[in-house]
């Protein structure tokens, strides 16, 4: 098999209400910001993550409505105002997201096959549902690597407990909505970075009234002001990623 021409990262959160989906759209666009060619993919049936870049509720289109109404994927390709390429999910019903899976199991690797990249640095982030496991979606089995979203929360803590068993090399983890001054979570904080190599933790998004405001106005924290701690903790998070992605390929 030819090695693909881009880097596939997964986002998932431990757990349900922990920001994966605003992590994944400013992550998506510090990456942009600082020069790699990024797509992202809604893999979640609440199709939010559109509202991050721009688009609004009344669009109820998008990639998986697309695929299964046979349409050209290209028509669900979406530009941000930094040429962010997003694809929203689209609304479809629960039945047809499984008839599309048993149709097209690599429906995402064969769009991704179809498109000529312009540069070897093109990184493609996919926003993944907390209740669904990966084995369920075969054509993410190629991920490059996957983030673990948490929080700094007694819930987060107990399911990064139980899922660590079963992370594997391509595993890394981040927590989201940090906020030092509450004891419990900068305790939590330590206990969780103690139960892991420090090769493995990403970084932390400090708790930032800010990233609130973005969401009211369709936007990313990082396109919405830059000089925000939260946006300065995108931008380190980019980085580090890119690093962790092409370092180890020696590209």
């Amino acid at each position: 098999m030819p090695e693909k021409d881009y880097k596939l990262v997964v986002v998932q959160g431990v757990k349900g209400g922990v920001g994966n989906t605003a992590v994944t759209a400013n992550l998506a666009v510090a990456l942009r910001k600082v020069g790699f060619n990024v797509l992202v993919f809604d893999f979640c049936k609440s199709n939010d993550l559109r509202l991050h870049f721009g688009m609004g509720l009344d669009r109820t289109d998008g990639l998986h409505k697309g695929l299964l109404n046979e349409e050209p994927w290209t028509n669900f390709a979406f530009e941000d105002r930094n040429r962010t390429t997003f694809f929203p999910f689209g609304h479809i019903e629960q039945v047809d997201i499984l008839r599309l899976i048993f149709l097209s199991p690599n429906y995402l690797t064969d769009i991704l096959d179809e498109i000529d990249f312009e540069s070897q640095e093109t990184i493609v982030l996919v926003d993944y549902p907390s209740y669904n496991s990966l084995k369920d979606t075969k054509c993410l089995s190629g991920y490059d690597l996957k983030i673990n979203v948490g929080t700094c929360e007694v819930s987060s803590y107990s399911k990064f407990s139980a899922s660590i068993k079963s992370f594997t090399e391509s595993d890394i983890f981040m927590f989201n909505r940090y906020n030092p001054e509450r004891k419990i979570e900068s305790d939590i904080r330590t206990l969780i970075s103690s139960e892991f190599d420090p090769s493995k933790v990403l970084g932390v998004i400090f708790e930032d009234e800010f990233i609130h405001q973005a969401l009211a106005q369709n936007t990313t924290i990082v396109d919405l002001n830059e000089y925000t701690k939260s946006s300065k903790d995108f931008y380190h998070l980019a980085m580090k990623l890119s690093s962790m992605l092409f370092a180890s390929s020696g590209e």
